[in-house]
């Protein structure tokens, strides 16, 4: 039969190391969520595109001068807006230099419309143009 003193030395952790441990599992835990939310891992940001465009007040349209490759129509928000309110205009595909946005056919506003163009991703403006006499 065991003795008092025999059972007593047969401890496995203090309770002192177990509350260390666990200090230490929740700060690595608080580590790794701050470093997700921060950016610092998970997806990388993705940098914003250079689009340059050409208004043409006279044809009422806006040609896409220059553009970086890879950049689809979906990721660009083309908002038109005037006195009375705002239209948008959906094109797809890849942005190539020489593509066309015709005001007077692909939208409804008339008279003075300004057109933004925002890269969707980066949240970021692109161009912004006023035209009159749509």
């Amino acid at each position: 039969m065991k003795t008092r003193q025999q059972l007593s030395n047969q401890n496995a952790v203090s309770a002192v190391i177990g509350v260390i441990i666990m200090v230490a599992i929740t700060v690595a835990m608080g580590a790794v969520a701050y470093a997700y939310l921060t950016g610092m891992i998970g997806e990388q940001n993705r940098a914003t595109p250079a689009v340059s465009f050409t208004p043409s007040v006279t044809e009422k349209t806006i040609t896409v001068a220059t553009a970086d490759i890879d950049i689809f129509w979906n990721d660009i928000n083309i908002t038109i807006t005037n006195a009375t309110g705002y239209s948008y205009i959906t094109k797809t595909g890849i942005v190539k230099a020489g593509d066309t946005i015709f005001l007077q056919i692909d939208q409804i506003l008339r008279g003075k419309v300004t057109v933004n163009f925002r890269y969707v991703p980066t949240n970021s403006i692109l161009g912004a143009f006023t035209i009159e006499g749509v």
